[in-house]
C-alpha cells in the first residue's frame, strides 16, 4: 500500500462535449466514496475541489471546433491547476471532456519543466482536426489538440513520439495518416492479444521522452459498450473489460515515470442508481493501490 501524497482535482468541463453530462463526473465519482476508497488503500489525499464549470454552449462560429472558446477557456484553467496538484505529488485529474488533456499535459510540463510524455487509453483515436471532424465535436479532436493540430488557443505542444495511444477500436479515415506519428498505435484487439502486462510495457517503452514524465489519460469507453453505457456515444467494437482495464492502469501508474492520471467521459445521468460510478471507483482505488 502507498504512503504517498495523491492530489485529486476535478475539471466539471463539457465544453467540448455533445451533453452536459460529463461535467457531473467528478461529483459523481466523489459521492460513490471515490476519497474514501483511496484513503483506504493508504493514499494521503490531498482535495483540491473542482474548478469552476464549463459548461456545454451552443457556439457555432466554427463548424469544425465547435464552442473552441469555452474550451480554451477549461484547458488554460487545467494546466493552471495541474501545477497546483503536481507539487503536491502525483496527481488524479476527474474529467470532464476528454479535450482538457492538452491543459493537464500544458500544466505538467511547466510545473516540471521537461517534456511530459502520453499514454492516451481510449476508444477512439481522437486525431481528427477542424478540417477532418465528422462531428466538430472538440473531445473527438482531444489527441490531436494534445499535439498542436487545432485552434491555437486551445491546442498544446507534445511532440508524437512522446505519446503511446493503446486500445483504440474505431478509427475515423482522416486520422489514419495521422497514427504514424506516434510513438506506439496500440488496438484493443492487439492489445488483448498481447495480454495487459506486455501492452503497459510496450506504451511505457513507447514514449521516448528520454525516460521523462508520463501522463496516463483514461477514456472511460477503453472499456467494452456492454459494461460501460455511461457515455454520450458508444463505440462499436470488442472494448477490454473491468479487469483488464484495472491490470493496464495498475501496470501503468506503477511506474515511476506516471506522474498523474486523468479520468474523463463519464456521464453519470447514464447511471441513474450510481453503479457504474461504484464500479469506476473500485477500478481506480484498486490501480492506484499498486502505486
Amino acid at each position: 500500500m502507498s504512503a504517498g501524497k495523491l492530489a485529486v482535482f476535478g475539471v466539471p468541463s463539457a465544453a467540448g462535449a455533445r451533453s452536459s453530462g460529463v461535467s457531473q463526473a467528478p461529483f459523481a465519482l466523489r459521492a460513490a466514496g471515490l476519497l474514501e476508497r483511496l484513503r483506504d488503500g493508504g493514499w494521503r489525499v490531498v482535495h483540491l475541489s473542482d474548478l469552476s464549470l464549463f459548461p456545454l454552449r451552443d457556439d457555432r462560429r466554427r463548424e469544425g471546433a465547435l464552442n473552441a472558446a469555452g474550451v480554451a477557456c477549461a484547458v488554460a484553467a487545467a494546466a493552471d491547476e495541474m501545477q497546483r496538484a503536481l507539487a503536491e505529488g502525483f496527481t488524479l485529474v476527474l474529467g470532464g471532456d476528454c479535450s482538457l488533456v492538452a491543459g493537464t499535459l500544458r500544466g505538467a510540463g511547466q510545473a516540471l519543466d521537461r517534456p511530459v510524455g502520453l499514454v492516451y487509453l481510449d476508444a477512439n483515436a481522437d486525431l481528427n482536426t477542424p478540417t477532418t471532424t465528422p462531428s466538430g465535436y472538440l473531445n473527438g479532436q482531444a489527441l490531436a489538440l494534445a499535439l498542436g493540430r487545432g485552434p491555437v488557443e486551445v491546442v498544446g505542444s507534445v511532440a508524437g513520439e512522446h505519446v503511446a495511444l493503446l486500445g483504440f477500436r474505431a478509427l475515423d479515415p482522416g486520422e489514419r495518416e495521422a497514427l504514424g506519428g506516434l510513438g506506439l498505435a496500440l488496438p484493443a484487439l492487439a492489445a488483448r492479444r498481447l495480454g495487459m502486462r506486455a501492452a503497459a510495457a510496450l506504451a511505457l517503452d513507447a514514449v521516448e521522452n528520454n525516460l521523462g514524465p508520463i501522463l496516463v489519460h483514461l477514456d472511460v469507453d477503453l472499456l467494452d459498450p456492454g459494461l460501460m453505457p455511461a457515455k454520450d456515444v458508444l463505440t462499436p467494437g470488442v472494448g477490454l473489460d473491468w479487469t483488464e482495464t484495472e491490470e493496464l492502469l495498475a501496470r501503468l501508474v506503477a511506474s515511476p515515470r506516471v506522474i498523474g492520471l486523468e479520468v474523463c467521459e463519464f456521464n453519470p445521468q447514464k447511471d441513474p442508481d450510481a453503479s457504474l460510478a461504484r464500479r469506476l471507483v473500485e477500478l481506480l482505488s484498486v490501480a492506484l493501490a499498486r502505486r
